[in-house]
């Protein structure tokens, strides 16, 4: 049922106190549930295993609606007659009992999401009435709080459990964005790194509000997808953020440079929170970068089912540590902490964690083409990575706990080196066709792709055809062809007028 919707409707067009006892007796009549008979009375109660049908929900809200109407018209009527406060009060109890029994009927799992949410916010709001009129400032202010951070949580379960996209998923985030908003107007400041920034942008609460909810939904994702389509929601949400953080940066430089600002080298609170914003997106990518690299290097260590379909490779590891160590340079150039040794230690060790994990991959890489001599010279330098991880560890406490584990690093590439020195003794990077001399069992070569040729081959230096170059012509001096040359006669007129007539032919 929607609940809020019923509460609505029955309110704005029917009245409040007779409809609703009117609404009782027919849903009473038509469900059977019927209290007794006209000469006893006979209560029963609505319960999880009746709940055959949606009426049954409904005729608890009428039943809260009806007192809390109830108590409308005696607070009405209280300002004349103080006396009817008390009964004011006992109605008011009445109908948030009844939301409460309506709340816990609707944890069955034959009510779905939205009417369990609905019930919950409706909960909320009827304790926090009684509180109000109690005068119970501080609880009255919880509970209405507490309506709409349930509401947020399971809105937020809802888009955890539903999926990855569709137009369910689009409801979804704008409901959570709304119940923010709502949230954002008590939020003034937030503290980063010991220093606490006014928060005056809108679009910066409603982001800071929900980034610990999307921080959990992501560690409670299990399914892959859902998980990366939680990171794409939560960076983008984040690059929005900035932007709009970026503009107000624009309109505060153009202040600046109106007026004579003698505090211009500070980080302004504006800027701070700039960069603020833009180490949890930085972080984010990190996180998911990882994530992935995780979900790679568990499908790296399955075998091939497939021959035909690309499977993944270290160098597609390779490239998600490129991105990651590129956004951790980012981070060490943050504005506002430069200054920060503390800070810049821990940047400086994390780049040490992801070079070593780089560098483990790009020496696996090496292993597949049976470059044994590169591949061990990396061992060595990811071995050397370590130390100085481990050494730099001890001066920071706990800067390990969110990193990948050093230790199993370490242990993987002395199993590696080891693997890869036997393998170099033994020659199984040596084609069959250049070890024939020599027994050695050699189990791949019954396999798919057995060794037998080196392909392609190496080149070979063979001989080359001359090319001649005519050096001498420009030094040949040629025999005079002067009597072979046809001589032009001097006649002169004479000859001029006999060549026109043809007589000197």
């Amino acid at each position: 049922i929607t609940v809020l919707q019923i509460i609505k409707e029955s309110q704005q067009q029917h009245g409040l106190r007779g409809y609703c006892s009117r609404r009782l007796r027919r849903l009473r009549k038509t469900l059977g549930f019927k209290m007794g008979n006209r000469h006893k009375f006979i209560g029963k109660k609505v319960t999880v295993e009746i709940l055959s049908d949606s009426r049954y929900l409904l005729l608890v809200l009428m039943e809260a609606e009806r007192a809390w109407s109830y108590a409308m018209q005696l607070k009405q009527e209280a300002n004349t007659e103080p006396r009817k406060r008390f009964h004011l009060m006992a109605r008011l109890r009445k109908a948030a009992k009844h939301s409460e029994k309506l709340a816990k009927l609707c944890e069955s799992h034959r009510v779905d999401a939205k009417t369990k949410l609905e019930a919950q916010a409706y909960t909320a709001y009827l304790s926090g009435m009684v509180e109000f009129e109690l005068q119970e400032w501080k609880r009255a202010m919880e509970a209405f709080n507490k309506c709409d951070q349930n509401a947020i949580n399971d809105l937020m379960q809802m888009r955890l459990t539903g999926g990855g996209g569709g137009m369910m998923a689009e409801k979804l985030e704008a409901l959570i964005t709304q119940a923010r908003t709502k949230q954002a107007v008590t939020m003034s400041e937030v503290e980063w790194r010991g220093r606490t920034v006014p928060v005056k942008i809108d679009k910066a609460r409603i982001f800071l509000l929900g980034l610990a909810d999307n921080e959990a939904a992501i560690a409670q994702a299990t399914n892959e997808e859902t998980k990366e389509h939680l990171y794409e929601t939560l960076l983008a949400e984040c690059r929005d953020t900035i932007q709009a953080v970026r503009e107000e940066l624009k309109s505060e430089a153009k202040q600046r440079e109106r007026s004579s600002d003698a505090d211009s080298g500070k980080v302004s609170n504006l800027q701070f929170l700039h960069s603020y914003l833009t180490y949890i997106k930085l972080c984010t990518l990190v996180k998911r970068n990882e994530s992935m690299a995780h979900t790679l290097q568990a499908k790296l260590k399955e075998p091939e089912s497939d021959e035909n379909k690309r499977g993944p490779r270290p160098q597609d590891l390779i490239r998600l540590y490129d991105i990651i160590l590129q956004s951790l340079a980012e981070l060490s150039t943050l504005q506002g902490l430069e200054d920060d040794h503390t800070f810049q230690k821990e940047v400086s060790l994390k780049t040490l964690v992801y070079k070593a994990y780089r560098c483990f991959f790009i020496a696996q890489s090496y292993v597949l083409v049976k470059k044994w001599s590169e591949a061990l010279v990396l061992y060595e330098r990811v071995l050397k990575y370590a130390k100085e991880v481990q050494s730099k560890a001890k001066s920071l406490h706990n800067s390990l706990k969110d990193l990948p584990d050093i230790q199993e690093l370490i242990a993987k590439v002395n199993a590696e080196k080891y693997s890869l020195q036997a393998a170099a003794i033994l020659g199984e990077g040596t084609p069959l066709c250049d070890r024939l001399e020599t027994f050695h069992l050699d189990p791949t070569l019954l396999g798919k792709q057995p060794n037998l040729v080196q392909f392609p081959p190496d080149f070979q230096p063979i001989p080359c055809k001359p090319l001649f170059f005519d050096l001498a012509l420009n030094h040949v001096a040629f025999p005079p062809l002067d009597d072979k040359v046809e001589q032009k006669g001097k006649g002169g007129l004479t000859g001029y007028i006999k060549g026109i007539f043809g007589f000197g032919s």
